[in-house]
Protein backbone atom coordinates (compact mmCIF):
# COMPACT_ATOMS: atom_id res chain seq x y z
CA UNK A 1 0.00 0.00 0.00
CA UNK A 2 1.45 3.54 -0.78
CA UNK A 3 2.50 5.59 1.91
CA UNK A 4 0.44 8.58 2.04
CA UNK A 5 1.19 12.35 0.98
CA UNK A 6 1.21 15.19 3.48
CA UNK A 7 3.10 18.16 2.88
CA UNK A 8 1.75 19.91 5.95
CA UNK A 9 3.74 17.45 8.22
CA UNK A 10 6.08 18.18 10.98
CA UNK A 11 9.33 17.90 10.40
CA UNK A 12 10.10 14.98 12.76
CA UNK A 13 7.47 12.84 11.21
CA UNK A 14 7.97 14.31 7.70
CA UNK A 15 11.53 12.99 6.85
CA UNK A 16 10.91 9.50 8.68
CA UNK A 17 7.99 9.01 5.98
CA UNK A 18 10.71 10.64 3.10
CA UNK A 19 12.21 7.34 4.22
CA UNK A 20 10.00 4.64 4.58
CA UNK A 21 8.49 5.66 1.44
CA UNK A 22 11.92 5.17 -0.65
CA UNK A 23 12.46 2.58 0.60
CA UNK A 24 9.56 0.52 0.00
CA UNK A 25 9.65 1.99 -3.86
CA UNK A 26 11.16 -0.48 -5.34
CA UNK A 27 12.41 -3.30 -2.53
CA UNK A 28 14.81 -5.74 -4.81
CA UNK A 29 16.61 -2.63 -6.63
CA UNK A 30 20.15 -1.80 -5.61
CA UNK A 31 20.23 0.30 -2.36
CA UNK A 32 23.98 -0.05 -1.35
CA UNK A 33 27.13 -1.85 -1.79
CA UNK A 34 30.09 -2.63 -0.23
CA UNK A 35 33.24 -4.52 -1.75
CA UNK A 36 31.70 -7.16 -3.86
CA UNK A 37 28.40 -7.05 -2.40
CA UNK A 38 24.69 -5.54 -3.86
CA UNK A 39 22.19 -4.81 -1.21
CA UNK A 40 18.57 -3.95 -2.00
CA UNK A 41 16.46 -1.10 -0.80
CA UNK A 42 14.24 -3.89 0.61
CA UNK A 43 17.71 -4.72 3.13
CA UNK A 44 17.25 -1.34 4.72
CA UNK A 45 13.75 -1.58 4.83
CA UNK A 46 14.24 -5.13 6.97
CA UNK A 47 16.22 -2.93 8.70
CA UNK A 48 13.17 -0.81 10.31
CA UNK A 49 11.06 -3.60 10.60
CA UNK A 50 14.09 -5.60 12.79
CA UNK A 51 14.43 -2.21 14.92
CA UNK A 52 10.29 -2.29 15.90
CA UNK A 53 10.37 -6.14 16.28
CA UNK A 54 13.27 -6.50 18.90
CA UNK A 55 11.95 -3.55 20.61
CA UNK A 56 8.68 -4.78 21.07
CA UNK A 57 10.51 -8.35 22.13
CA UNK A 58 12.33 -6.80 24.84
CA UNK A 59 9.10 -4.93 26.34
CA UNK A 60 10.53 -1.37 25.61
CA UNK A 61 8.01 -0.49 22.23
CA UNK A 62 8.95 3.52 22.83
CA UNK A 63 12.48 3.18 23.67
CA UNK A 64 13.62 6.21 21.48
CA UNK A 65 17.83 6.74 21.90
CA UNK A 66 19.36 4.22 19.91
CA UNK A 67 23.40 4.21 20.47
CA UNK A 68 24.99 2.86 17.45
CA UNK A 69 28.65 2.07 16.82
CA UNK A 70 28.88 3.52 13.48
CA UNK A 71 31.41 1.52 11.48
CA UNK A 72 31.17 1.99 7.42
CA UNK A 73 29.50 -1.24 7.16
CA UNK A 74 26.17 -2.24 5.80
CA UNK A 75 25.19 -3.47 9.08
CA UNK A 76 25.83 -0.13 10.98
CA UNK A 77 24.56 1.79 8.13
CA UNK A 78 21.04 0.25 7.77
CA UNK A 79 20.72 0.73 11.76
CA UNK A 80 21.20 4.36 11.02
CA UNK A 81 18.59 4.55 8.19
CA UNK A 82 16.27 2.93 10.49
CA UNK A 83 16.72 4.74 12.98
CA UNK A 84 15.76 7.92 11.62
CA UNK A 85 13.31 6.12 9.22
CA UNK A 86 11.49 4.65 12.75
CA UNK A 87 11.64 8.77 14.10
CA UNK A 88 14.07 7.81 17.26
CA UNK A 89 17.14 9.45 18.15
CA UNK A 90 20.64 8.27 16.85
CA UNK A 91 23.41 8.63 19.23
CA UNK A 92 26.32 8.72 17.78
CA UNK A 93 29.36 5.89 19.14
CA UNK A 94 32.51 6.52 17.96
CA UNK A 95 34.44 2.94 16.84
CA UNK A 96 37.65 4.84 16.78
CA UNK A 97 37.17 5.48 20.35
CA UNK A 98 39.91 3.34 22.38
CA UNK A 99 37.93 0.52 24.37
CA UNK A 100 37.87 2.63 27.75
CA UNK A 101 36.63 5.86 25.59
CA UNK A 102 33.56 3.84 23.78
CA UNK A 103 32.60 2.32 27.03
CA UNK A 104 32.41 5.08 29.21
CA UNK A 105 30.50 7.20 26.23
CA UNK A 106 28.42 4.47 26.65
CA UNK A 107 27.83 4.21 30.26
CA UNK A 108 27.85 8.58 30.34
CA UNK A 109 25.30 8.95 27.17
CA UNK A 110 23.00 6.25 28.53
CA UNK A 111 20.98 5.28 25.25
CA UNK A 112 18.34 3.20 25.88
CA UNK A 113 19.27 0.76 22.55
CA UNK A 114 22.94 -0.02 21.46
CA UNK A 115 23.70 -1.22 18.47
CA UNK A 116 27.18 -2.66 17.24
CA UNK A 117 28.34 -5.19 14.79
CA UNK A 118 30.02 -8.22 16.09
CA UNK A 119 33.52 -7.13 16.12
CA UNK A 120 32.80 -4.12 18.71
CA UNK A 121 30.65 -6.09 20.39
CA UNK A 122 34.05 -8.46 21.15
CA UNK A 123 35.72 -5.27 22.29
CA UNK A 124 36.71 -5.19 26.06
CA UNK A 125 34.36 -3.28 28.37
CA UNK A 126 31.57 -2.64 25.68
CA UNK A 127 28.94 -5.53 27.19
CA UNK A 128 29.34 -4.55 30.22
CA UNK A 129 28.94 -1.00 29.71
CA UNK A 130 25.62 -1.57 28.07
CA UNK A 131 24.44 -4.19 31.08
CA UNK A 132 24.79 -1.15 33.58
CA UNK A 133 22.64 1.03 31.70
CA UNK A 134 20.37 -1.94 30.76
CA UNK A 135 20.55 -1.54 27.48
CA UNK A 136 18.55 -3.03 24.55
CA UNK A 137 21.69 -5.20 22.44
CA UNK A 138 20.91 -5.48 19.05
CA UNK A 139 23.97 -6.88 16.84
CA UNK A 140 24.06 -5.23 13.92
CA UNK A 141 25.39 -7.83 10.38
CA UNK A 142 25.13 -8.37 6.38
CA UNK A 143 22.31 -11.03 6.59
CA UNK A 144 18.46 -11.53 5.93
CA UNK A 145 18.00 -9.57 8.78
CA UNK A 146 20.59 -6.54 9.60
CA UNK A 147 19.68 -6.38 12.87
CA UNK A 148 19.36 -9.11 15.70
CA UNK A 149 19.30 -9.66 18.91
CA UNK A 150 22.41 -9.99 21.07
CA UNK A 151 22.53 -12.35 23.88
CA UNK A 152 23.06 -10.58 26.61
CA UNK A 153 22.83 -12.10 30.40
CA UNK A 154 21.38 -8.86 31.82
CA UNK A 155 17.29 -8.18 31.52
CA UNK A 156 16.90 -4.97 29.33
CA UNK A 157 15.06 -2.42 31.30
CA UNK A 158 16.07 1.12 30.04
CA UNK A 159 16.23 4.19 31.89
CA UNK A 160 13.20 6.18 30.50
CA UNK A 161 13.87 9.63 28.69
CA UNK A 162 11.87 12.34 27.31
CA UNK A 163 10.93 11.94 23.64
CA UNK A 164 11.98 15.19 21.77
CA UNK A 165 12.57 16.56 18.20
CA UNK A 166 16.10 15.17 18.18
CA UNK A 167 17.58 12.90 15.80
CA UNK A 168 20.81 12.63 15.62
CA UNK A 169 23.24 13.37 18.71
CA UNK A 170 26.23 13.99 16.62
CA UNK A 171 30.27 14.62 18.16
CA UNK A 172 32.04 17.13 16.52
CA UNK A 173 35.41 15.73 14.48
CA UNK A 174 37.33 17.45 17.44
CA UNK A 175 40.10 18.91 14.93
CA UNK A 176 40.25 21.68 17.98
CA UNK A 177 39.86 19.71 21.22
CA UNK A 178 38.19 17.06 22.70
CA UNK A 179 34.77 16.30 20.74
CA UNK A 180 31.55 17.43 22.08
CA UNK A 181 27.99 16.54 21.42
CA UNK A 182 25.80 18.68 19.05
CA UNK A 183 21.82 17.79 18.88
CA UNK A 184 20.87 17.49 15.34
CA UNK A 185 16.60 18.26 15.49
CA UNK A 186 14.60 16.77 12.49
CA UNK A 187 13.76 20.20 11.53
CA UNK A 188 17.26 21.01 11.52
CA UNK A 189 18.19 18.08 9.01
CA UNK A 190 15.01 18.99 6.74
CA UNK A 191 16.16 22.26 6.54
CA UNK A 192 19.75 21.49 5.55
CA UNK A 193 18.68 18.50 2.76
CA UNK A 194 15.61 20.75 1.83
CA UNK A 195 18.31 23.77 1.06
CA UNK A 196 21.13 21.68 -0.91
CA UNK A 197 17.61 20.22 -2.88
CA UNK A 198 17.11 16.73 -1.45
CA UNK A 199 13.03 16.36 -1.73
CA UNK A 200 11.72 15.86 1.71
CA UNK A 201 8.38 16.77 1.37
CA UNK A 202 7.38 15.80 -1.88
CA UNK A 203 5.77 12.45 -2.46
CA UNK A 204 7.97 11.75 -5.68
CA UNK A 205 10.07 8.85 -5.32
CA UNK A 206 12.47 8.46 -8.25
CA UNK A 207 15.41 6.13 -8.44
CA UNK A 208 18.77 7.65 -9.49
CA UNK A 209 20.73 5.73 -11.84
CA UNK A 210 24.21 7.18 -10.33
CA UNK A 211 25.55 6.01 -7.53
CA UNK A 212 27.14 8.28 -4.41
CA UNK A 213 30.59 7.22 -3.06
CA UNK A 214 30.66 7.80 0.56
CA UNK A 215 34.55 6.69 2.50
CA UNK A 216 33.82 9.78 4.93
CA UNK A 217 33.46 8.09 8.38
CA UNK A 218 29.45 7.84 9.52
CA UNK A 219 30.48 9.48 12.79
CA UNK A 220 31.52 12.15 11.08
CA UNK A 221 28.76 14.75 9.87
CA UNK A 222 30.06 14.15 6.01
CA UNK A 223 29.24 10.68 6.12
CA UNK A 224 26.25 10.35 7.99
CA UNK A 225 24.31 13.52 6.14
CA UNK A 226 24.94 12.20 2.51
CA UNK A 227 24.10 8.39 3.95
CA UNK A 228 20.84 10.09 5.17
CA UNK A 229 20.75 12.14 1.84
CA UNK A 230 21.10 9.68 -0.38
CA UNK A 231 18.27 7.55 1.12
CA UNK A 232 15.89 10.83 0.54
CA UNK A 233 17.32 11.11 -2.72
CA UNK A 234 16.39 7.75 -3.96
CA UNK A 235 20.25 7.37 -4.96
CA UNK A 236 22.08 4.91 -4.30
CA UNK A 237 25.27 4.57 -1.98
CA UNK A 238 28.88 2.84 -3.07
CA UNK A 239 29.96 2.76 0.61
CA UNK A 240 33.96 2.19 1.32
CA UNK A 241 34.81 1.72 5.10
CA UNK A 242 38.05 3.98 4.32
CA UNK A 243 39.56 5.78 1.98
CA UNK A 244 42.39 4.21 -0.17
CA UNK A 245 43.28 5.68 -3.36
CA UNK A 246 43.26 2.84 -5.76
CA UNK A 247 40.37 0.99 -3.73
CA UNK A 248 38.18 4.65 -4.45
CA UNK A 249 39.48 4.51 -8.18
CA UNK A 250 38.46 0.99 -9.00
CA UNK A 251 34.90 2.26 -7.28
CA UNK A 252 34.71 5.79 -10.08
CA UNK A 253 35.91 3.19 -12.59
CA UNK A 254 33.15 1.00 -12.22
CA UNK A 255 30.09 2.83 -10.67
CA UNK A 256 30.36 5.79 -13.21
CA UNK A 257 29.29 8.69 -10.55
CA UNK A 258 28.47 12.09 -11.83
CA UNK A 259 29.78 13.61 -8.80
CA UNK A 260 32.25 13.04 -6.41
CA UNK A 261 33.22 14.30 -2.54
CA UNK A 262 36.81 14.51 -1.99
CA UNK A 263 38.26 16.51 1.30
CA UNK A 264 41.42 18.57 0.55
CA UNK A 265 43.68 15.30 2.36
CA UNK A 266 42.10 13.03 0.14
CA UNK A 267 42.12 15.29 -3.08
CA UNK A 268 45.64 16.03 -2.61
CA UNK A 269 45.99 11.92 -2.35
CA UNK A 270 44.34 11.85 -6.02
CA UNK A 271 46.60 14.59 -7.16
CA UNK A 272 49.67 13.17 -5.72
CA UNK A 273 48.89 9.09 -7.52
CA UNK A 274 49.29 8.02 -10.76
CA UNK A 275 45.79 7.77 -11.63
CA UNK A 276 44.80 8.43 -15.75
CA UNK A 277 42.66 11.42 -16.59
CA UNK A 278 40.46 9.68 -18.27
CA UNK A 279 39.37 8.34 -15.28
CA UNK A 280 37.08 10.98 -14.41
CA UNK A 281 34.76 10.98 -17.69
CA UNK A 282 31.14 11.40 -17.04
CA UNK A 283 32.45 13.25 -13.77
CA UNK A 284 30.26 16.99 -13.95
CA UNK A 285 31.94 17.90 -10.41
CA UNK A 286 33.92 17.15 -7.43
CA UNK A 287 33.04 18.69 -4.09
CA UNK A 288 35.11 19.53 -1.54
CA UNK A 289 34.59 20.51 2.21
CA UNK A 290 35.33 19.49 6.35
CA UNK A 291 38.73 21.43 5.76
CA UNK A 292 40.14 24.69 4.05
CA UNK A 293 40.96 23.71 0.85
CA UNK A 294 43.91 25.92 -1.56
CA UNK A 295 42.78 27.78 -4.54
CA UNK A 296 46.25 26.18 -6.27
CA UNK A 297 45.30 22.40 -5.01
CA UNK A 298 41.42 22.62 -7.09
CA UNK A 299 43.33 24.47 -10.11
CA UNK A 300 46.20 21.44 -10.16
CA UNK A 301 43.16 19.03 -9.85
CA UNK A 302 40.98 20.73 -12.78
CA UNK A 303 44.09 21.17 -15.38
CA UNK A 304 45.14 17.76 -14.75
CA UNK A 305 41.86 15.76 -14.60
CA UNK A 306 39.52 18.69 -16.00
CA UNK A 307 36.52 18.15 -13.71
CA UNK A 308 36.08 21.57 -11.87
CA UNK A 309 36.51 21.64 -7.78
CA UNK A 310 33.48 23.17 -6.38
CA UNK A 311 34.32 24.10 -2.61
CA UNK A 312 31.52 23.85 0.16
CA UNK A 313 31.48 25.54 3.67
CA UNK A 314 29.78 23.87 7.13
CA UNK A 315 29.98 22.55 10.30
CA UNK A 316 28.48 19.45 12.32
CA UNK A 317 26.46 22.25 14.15
CA UNK A 318 24.80 23.70 11.37
CA UNK A 319 23.50 19.96 9.71
CA UNK A 320 25.92 20.27 6.89
CA UNK A 321 27.13 22.67 4.02
CA UNK A 322 25.36 26.11 4.48
CA UNK A 323 28.08 27.74 1.82
CA UNK A 324 28.80 26.71 -1.31
CA UNK A 325 29.84 26.72 -5.13
CA UNK A 326 27.31 24.68 -8.11
CA UNK A 327 27.91 24.22 -11.93
CA UNK A 328 26.40 27.12 -12.84
CA UNK A 329 27.95 29.55 -10.64
CA UNK A 330 31.28 28.24 -10.57
CA UNK A 331 31.24 29.34 -14.52
CA UNK A 332 29.85 32.15 -14.32
CA UNK A 333 32.24 33.68 -10.94
CA UNK A 334 34.70 30.69 -10.63
CA UNK A 335 37.98 32.19 -11.94
CA UNK A 336 36.45 35.93 -10.88
CA UNK A 337 36.26 34.66 -7.23
CA UNK A 338 39.24 32.60 -6.98
CA UNK A 339 39.52 31.29 -3.28
CA UNK A 340 35.68 31.68 -2.38
CA UNK A 341 33.94 29.21 -0.59
CA UNK A 342 31.28 29.74 -2.58
CA UNK A 343 27.29 31.98 -1.93
CA UNK A 344 24.88 30.81 1.10
CA UNK A 345 22.45 28.44 -0.06
CA UNK A 346 19.00 29.02 -0.43
CA UNK A 347 17.57 30.57 3.43
CA UNK A 348 20.79 31.10 4.72
CA UNK A 349 22.43 34.50 5.60
CA UNK A 350 25.84 35.02 6.25
CA UNK A 351 27.84 38.34 7.85
CA UNK A 352 30.87 39.55 9.32
CA UNK A 353 30.83 41.14 12.39
CA UNK A 354 33.66 43.13 14.36
CA UNK A 355 35.15 40.36 17.32
CA UNK A 356 35.25 42.72 19.96
CA UNK A 357 31.99 45.08 19.38
CA UNK A 358 30.02 42.34 17.52
CA UNK A 359 28.88 45.24 14.91
CA UNK A 360 28.34 44.21 11.18
CA UNK A 361 31.64 45.17 8.88
CA UNK A 362 31.56 46.65 5.27
CA UNK A 363 32.39 44.26 2.28
CA UNK A 364 35.76 42.57 2.43
CA UNK A 365 36.35 43.45 5.88
CA UNK A 366 37.88 40.12 7.19
CA UNK A 367 36.05 39.56 10.54
CA UNK A 368 34.36 37.10 12.52
CA UNK A 369 31.61 34.76 10.49
CA UNK A 370 28.28 34.82 11.69
CA UNK A 371 25.17 32.89 10.03
CA UNK A 372 21.60 32.19 10.43
CA UNK A 373 18.95 29.99 8.89
CA UNK A 374 16.23 27.46 9.27
CA UNK A 375 19.19 24.78 9.59
CA UNK A 376 21.53 26.54 12.21
CA UNK A 377 20.94 26.41 16.03
CA UNK A 378 18.94 28.93 17.68
CA UNK A 379 16.82 31.48 16.03
CA UNK A 380 19.43 34.06 15.82
CA UNK A 381 22.65 35.04 14.40
CA UNK A 382 25.39 32.07 14.84
CA UNK A 383 29.11 33.03 15.60
CA UNK A 384 31.70 30.93 14.07
CA UNK A 385 35.26 30.60 14.84
CA UNK A 386 35.79 31.49 12.05
CA UNK A 387 37.86 34.47 10.24
CA UNK A 388 35.88 35.43 7.16
CA UNK A 389 34.94 38.22 4.80
CA UNK A 390 32.46 38.65 2.23
CA UNK A 391 32.34 40.73 -1.17
CA UNK A 392 29.93 42.91 -2.59
CA UNK A 393 28.74 40.17 -4.44
CA UNK A 394 28.24 38.06 -1.81
CA UNK A 395 30.71 35.29 -1.64
CA UNK A 396 32.21 34.50 1.05
CA UNK A 397 36.10 33.87 2.00
CA UNK A 398 37.12 31.56 4.94
CA UNK A 399 40.53 33.08 6.23
CA UNK A 400 41.46 30.97 9.27
CA UNK A 401 40.11 29.84 12.52
CA UNK A 402 39.93 33.04 15.03
CA UNK A 403 40.50 29.90 17.80
CA UNK A 404 43.45 28.75 16.07
CA UNK A 405 44.93 31.76 15.63
CA UNK A 406 48.67 32.35 17.81
CA UNK A 407 49.33 35.21 19.69
CA UNK A 408 52.98 35.46 19.90
CA UNK A 409 54.00 38.28 22.00
CA UNK A 410 51.27 40.44 20.65
CA UNK A 411 51.63 39.39 17.21
CA UNK A 412 48.85 37.55 15.80
CA UNK A 413 49.38 34.96 13.61
CA UNK A 414 46.84 32.56 11.88
CA UNK A 415 48.21 29.22 11.13
CA UNK A 416 47.22 28.81 7.18
CA UNK A 417 49.52 31.19 5.87
CA UNK A 418 52.58 29.09 7.51
CA UNK A 419 51.09 26.75 6.39
CA UNK A 420 50.14 28.05 2.57
CA UNK A 421 53.94 28.88 2.69
CA UNK A 422 54.91 25.93 3.50
CA UNK A 423 52.76 23.84 1.04
CA UNK A 424 54.37 26.27 -1.65
CA UNK A 425 57.72 24.51 -1.28
CA UNK A 426 57.87 22.22 -4.30
CA UNK A 427 59.09 19.13 -1.91
CA UNK A 428 56.37 20.11 0.94
CA UNK A 429 53.45 17.17 0.66
CA UNK A 430 51.41 18.91 3.34
CA UNK A 431 52.00 21.14 6.68
CA UNK A 432 50.49 22.24 9.54
CA UNK A 433 50.92 24.93 12.08
CA UNK A 434 49.80 25.01 15.80
CA UNK A 435 50.67 27.47 18.72
CA UNK A 436 52.54 25.77 21.88
CA UNK A 437 53.32 27.81 24.93
CA UNK A 438 56.46 29.97 26.05
CA UNK A 439 57.36 31.76 28.73
CA UNK A 440 58.32 34.53 27.35
CA UNK A 441 55.69 35.19 24.51
CA UNK A 442 52.79 33.13 25.46
CA UNK A 443 52.54 31.34 22.87
CA UNK A 444 55.10 30.55 19.30
CA UNK A 445 54.21 28.84 16.19
CA UNK A 446 55.89 25.54 15.18
CA UNK A 447 54.99 23.41 12.22
CA UNK A 448 55.03 19.74 11.48
CA UNK A 449 55.47 18.74 7.11
CA UNK A 450 55.17 15.61 5.03
CA UNK A 451 57.46 15.58 2.24
CA UNK A 452 56.64 14.10 -0.84
CA UNK A 453 60.14 12.87 -1.26
CA UNK A 454 62.96 12.68 -3.41
CA UNK A 455 66.78 13.62 -3.73
CA UNK A 456 66.24 16.88 -2.92
CA UNK A 457 64.25 16.41 0.04
CA UNK A 458 64.95 19.31 2.35
CA UNK A 459 64.95 19.70 6.23
CA UNK A 460 64.05 21.86 8.64
CA UNK A 461 66.71 24.40 8.77
CA UNK A 462 66.36 24.86 4.95
CA UNK A 463 62.61 25.01 5.60
CA UNK A 464 62.72 27.49 7.61
CA UNK A 465 65.02 29.70 5.22
CA UNK A 466 62.14 29.36 2.77
CA UNK A 467 59.81 30.68 5.25
CA UNK A 468 62.21 33.82 6.22
CA UNK A 469 61.90 34.63 2.30
CA UNK A 470 58.38 34.39 2.64
CA UNK A 471 57.18 35.43 5.52
CA UNK A 472 57.27 38.18 8.00
CA UNK A 473 59.88 37.08 11.21
CA UNK A 474 57.38 36.49 13.77
CA UNK A 475 55.54 33.53 11.78
CA UNK A 476 58.35 31.59 11.72
CA UNK A 477 58.32 28.44 13.55
CA UNK A 478 61.07 27.96 16.31
CA UNK A 479 60.58 24.41 15.52
CA UNK A 480 59.91 22.09 12.20
CA UNK A 481 59.47 18.94 12.79
CA UNK A 482 58.93 16.36 9.11
CA UNK A 483 56.75 13.62 9.73
CA UNK A 484 55.67 10.39 7.82
CA UNK A 485 51.87 11.65 8.41
CA UNK A 486 50.30 14.30 9.98
CA UNK A 487 47.78 13.10 13.01
CA UNK A 488 44.22 12.89 11.59
CA UNK A 489 41.23 12.52 12.78
CA UNK A 490 38.47 9.67 11.15
CA UNK A 491 37.04 12.62 8.88
CA UNK A 492 40.39 12.77 7.86
CA UNK A 493 40.77 16.92 8.86
CA UNK A 494 44.01 17.26 10.63
CA UNK A 495 43.62 16.78 14.69
CA UNK A 496 45.93 20.19 16.00
CA UNK A 497 46.01 18.37 19.30
CA UNK A 498 48.20 15.63 17.82
CA UNK A 499 49.99 17.91 16.11
CA UNK A 500 51.26 20.16 19.04
CA UNK A 501 51.53 17.03 21.20
CA UNK A 502 54.46 15.79 18.68
CA UNK A 503 56.24 18.90 20.17
CA UNK A 504 57.92 18.26 23.78
CA UNK A 505 57.38 21.34 26.06
CA UNK A 506 61.33 20.93 26.71
CA UNK A 507 62.47 22.11 23.51
CA UNK A 508 59.73 24.97 23.37
CA UNK A 509 61.80 28.33 23.33
CA UNK A 510 61.30 31.35 21.97
CA UNK A 511 62.57 33.18 18.91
Amino acid sequence: MPLPADRSLPAHRALPLRLRRVLAHAPEATALTFEDRAFPWAYLGRAVGDLDRLLAAAGSPDAHRVGIVLRNRPGPLAALVATVATGREVVVLSPFHGDVALAQDIAALAPQIVVADAEDWARAGIADAVERIAAVAVEAGEGERPLTARPAPWPPSPRPAERGDVAVLMQTSGTTGRPKRVELTYAKLTAAFEASGTPVASDEVRLRAHPSIVWTSLVHIGGLYFVLANVAAGLRTALMERFDVQQWADLVRSTKPRRIRLAPAALRMVLQSDLPADLFDGVESVSSGTAPLPPADAERFTERFGVPVLSVYGATEFAGAIVGWDLLLHREWGKEKRGSVGRPFRGVAVRIVDPATGEPLPDNAVGILEASGAQLPGDSWVRTTDLASVDEDGFLYIHGRADDAINRGGFTIVPTVIEDALRAHPAVRDASAVGVPDKRLGEVPVAAVTMRGGELCPDAEQLRSWLAERLARYHLPTEIKVVDELPRTPSMKVSRPDVQALFAPARRTSA
